[in-house]
């Protein structure tokens, strides 16, 4: 029997974690749009090398010109999309803003151990041997 092939076409990229119940409206996608090129999203939004966003027009709409500013390597991507993640807004409040009243009003703890694996050490991008801090005290 043949096996099936498997791409990944789609990312998530959010400074909220998973666990959060708001974490889906400050979401930026990375999704692949052929020939190795990616493209960063936000709800039909897509970002541009300026880091400015602009309407992802119609597949017929889009011009090379077009296309050259808002397609990149999936590394470029990735990066582009976590620089901009803290500033994704929703109702006059940022991400930034949201991570930090969950952290402020105890919704979101540390649980110690590996910082990875803590939803509170989210995109902190801790020190080396990235140990949580533990618990809130």
């Amino acid at each position: 029997m043949p096996t099936p092939y498997v791409r990944p076409t789609r990312y998530i990229v959010n400074l909220l974690p998973d666990t959060a119940a708001e974490a889906h409206v400050f979401e930026i996608t990375v999704e692949w749009r052929g020939a190795d090129r990616w493209a960063v999203l936000r709800n039909g939004w897509c970002l541009d090398s300026n880091g400015k966003w602009d309407y992802e027009m119609r597949t017929s709409e889009r011009e090379d010109d077009w296309i050259s500013w808002h397609r990149f390597d999936l590394d470029t991507a990735i990066r582009l999309a976590k620089e901009v993640a803290p500033g994704v807004t929703v109702n006059g409040r940022t991400a930034a803003d949201a991570l930090a009243r969950l952290l402020e009003s105890g919704e979101l703890a540390h649980t110690g151990g590996n910082a990875e694996d803590c939803p509170a050490c989210h995109g902190t991008n801790p020190d080396y041997p990235f140990i949580c801090p533990g618990p809130a005290s």
